[in-house]
């Protein structure tokens, strides 16, 4: 007499498995948005996002917990790496604004824009100085206005 296998449930298929990440993902991205946080979670791998960066391993109780671990302060440390790499790009694309600046303003100009930038809290681009100086002219008109709305409340007592 031969056994033969009956598979009374399906958890072990590929399929199965797949559908029920997708319902966590999904379950996940729910509640993430219901309370307004912009993160979002995905059952697909790196490769199916289209993101070119390394994903860690899971770091599950066996033998080759200690490598996976090893590996994942490897992957963090590239991580890192690469966003100060980004930064540092940033910091001299924003270097070659600010020498564009130099070149095309006097030394009241280049005050201003000093001065613009320093209140807004950000770096000023030729390209966005527009925005900037129309930003500060109306956070002065705000700031007047208030000013001028507690004078006027002070002076009616």
């Amino acid at each position: 007499m031969r056994n033969r296998k009956i598979w009374l449930v399906d958890w072990d298929k590929k399929e199965k498995i797949t559908e029920w990440r997708h319902n966590w993902a999904a379950s996940v991205n729910q509640a993430l948005e219901q309370k307004n946080i912009p993160d979002r979670i995905s059952e697909k791998s790196f490769v199916e996002q289209g993101i070119a960066d390394t994903p860690m391993q899971h770091e599950g109780i066996n033998s080759k917990r200690h490598e996976r671990k090893e590996f994942n302060q490897q992957v963090k440390k590239y991580r890192k790496t690469k966003a100060g790499y980004k930064n540092m790009q940033e910091k001299v694309i924003n270097r070659g604004h600010l020498d564009s600046l130099s070149k095309h303003f006097s030394f009241n100009e280049k005050k201003v824009v000093k001065e613009l930038s320093h209140k807004l809290k950000t770096y000023i681009s030729l390209e966005s100085l527009d925005d900037k100086r129309r930003m500060l002219f109306n956070w002065k008109n705000s700031t007047l206005i208030k000013h001028a709305v507690v004078k006027m409340s002070l002076s009616n007592y």
